[in-house]
């Protein structure tokens, strides 16, 4: 079993969660599965890192010394090993997602909580059996390319990638029923990302046991001053803290002095804690200097670093997303954040209006009427800001007969068309106007004038006989155009069109 804290509550975490899952399946399990999954991927990423290095590093000792040739050609195959499955693993979770309809806007599976798409894949479908099979095989490839038998024997017991055997008191038939029978696809996501993690911790156990073989291990030969802040930004009069240590460092060491502007920080396991409680707001900059003395020579070797901070004050503000007012009729999108405060945190409220968040930090707003409309903030210990909105009406629409609202027109281009259409021209918002009715009036070049009305923006029987009647030297008339947009509570007179046929 792995060691690190963070993987060891990483296992203690999804156990927890998928025995809630036999209980009920609410919204915030689901959301604490899919935070444990990017947790395990985050961890993952860091893994493979690390691989890569150690890789690097037996490569590195191979080349200076063939003898250890043999431990760069296990370290590689070990590699291959482990990519294979994790490839494998990679491309189950992609059918998965596939399965379930895609990403939605939040990345997520769009059907997270189906069931049915488990079942299906991993028992119907076999796919559980052959992972099952794929993580044996690799397990016994992996302890394989270890040929010394001691070696074998060691590993076999602490390598993390492995199938746990069922409860003895399991209803289920097998591995595969037990795991994946009925489990949400939010379970068993984060279930692969964990067999993901013990084959990259089962690949870098090996690793750093063939680095070994080559005589050497791990260690830092450069230093360099750290300084750890828990934030970077504070608010005004609440305190600041900041880590100060020379990495690598020891938590036994004695020959370490830190100050910081020249007054002396006390040393303690190592690390320097620096504390200060700002008074005032703006970046402010301070240098940190460790000495480190050599315990053998007496030397003394010094490291500066310069560091800063900002302090400011809790403020709130909203910025519109597409424009500087807010429209009737449609969804106004706005990101709202405030300084020194979490998301979580943030209540918004509306007045004349109303609001729905769709994401940590956004919100859509539906303003109820034109005029002005309020949004406060409060929450996480800010005062309530209250922001005044204009709110507007959709701007009228152009009209237009195919490509173009009015002027000289082909008598055959005119006549292909069907009707009139509203267009909202440099308007940003998803919104469709729709005709009401108009007049059309034809004035031939010489005879009688002929005045249609006609419903919706299509043309009807009588204006589409009239407009098939156009030649050249006539003149159509639009007028009397009634639209109505989203949020209109009664129709709007737009202007009219006017075309010359030639």
């Amino acid at each position: 079993m792995p060691k690190e804290p963070r993987q060891l509550m990483i296992n203690l975490m999804y156990l927890v969660l998928t025995a809630l899952l036999a209980l009920n399946v609410s919204a915030e399990v689901m959301s604490a599965l899919f935070m444990i999954d990017e947790s395990i991927k985050e961890t993952n990423h860091l893994v493979a890192a690390e691989n890569e290095q150690l890789l690097i590093e037996v490569t590195k000792q191979a080349d200076a010394y063939p003898q250890f040739k043999i431990y760069q050609a296990q370290a590689e195959q070990v590699k291959m090993t482990a990519d294979e499955l994790n490839q494998y693993i990679d491309k189950l979770r992609d059918e998965l997602i596939e399965a379930a309809g895609g990403l939605d806007e939040n990345n997520l599976p769009k059907r997270k909580d189906d069931k049915s798409i488990t079942t299906r894949l991993f028992i119907n479908e076999e796919k559980g059996f052959e992972l099952e099979t794929k993580v044996k095989n690799t397990r016994t490839e992996l302890l394989g390319i270890l040929k010394e038998t001691v070696d074998s024997v060691r590993f076999s017991e602490t390598l993390p990638l492995k199938i746990n055997p069922i409860p003895a008191n399991s209803e289920k038939n097998n591995w595969v029923e037990f795991t994946f029978q009925q489990m949400p696809l939010a379970a068993v996501l984060p279930l692969l990302s964990k067999f993901q993690n013990d084959l990259k911790l089962s690949e870098s156990t090996l690793l750093k046991h063939f680095l070994s073989k080559t005589g050497i291990t791990r260690k830092q030969d450069a230093f360099t001053p750290v300084v750890a802040a828990n934030k970077s930004y504070v608010i005004k009069n609440e305190g600041y803290e900041a880590e100060i240590f020379l990495g690598s460092y020891s938590s036994t060491v004695d020959n370490l002095t830190v100050s910081v502007d020249g007054r002396p920080i006390t040393v303690r396991d190592g690390k320097a804690l620096f504390k200060l409680n700002p008074s005032s707001l703006g970046i402010k900059k301070h240098t940190a200097k460790i000495s480190l003395r050599d315990p053998l020579t007496g030397e003394i070797a010094s490291f500066t670093k310069q560091f800063e901070y900002e302090v400011g004050e809790r403020s709130a503000t909203i910025s519109a997303d597409k424009m500087n007012v807010l429209y009737v009729g449609v969804d106004n999108p706005l990101s709202i954040s405030v300084a020194g405060v979490p998301s979580g945190q943030i209540q918004v409220s509306g007045e004349g209006v109303t609001l729905t968040k769709t994401s940590n930090g956004k919100y859509s707003t539906k303003p109820r009427r034109t005029g002005n409309a309020k949004i406060t903030i409060s929450g996480g210990g800010l005062q309530p800001s209250t922001f005044n909105y204009r709110v507007k009406r959709i701007p009228d629409p152009t009209v237009k007969v195919g490509r173009k609202n009015g002027g000289v027109v082909n008598a055959a281009e005119f006549k292909a068309q069907r009707g009139i259409i509203p267009h909202l021209e440099g308007f940003d918002f998803e919104a469709r106007c729709k005709i009401g009715s108009y007049e059309v009036a034809r004035v031939p070049k010489s005879g009688d004038a002929q005045v249609h009305k006609n419903n919706g923006g299509a043309y009807e029987n009588r204006v589409k006989r009239m407009v098939q009647q156009a030649k050249r030297g006539d003149v159509f008339y639009f007028s009397n155009i009634k639209c109505k947009c989203p949020g209109d509570q009664a129709s709007r007179n737009l202007n009219g069109l006017v075309f010359n046929i030639r």
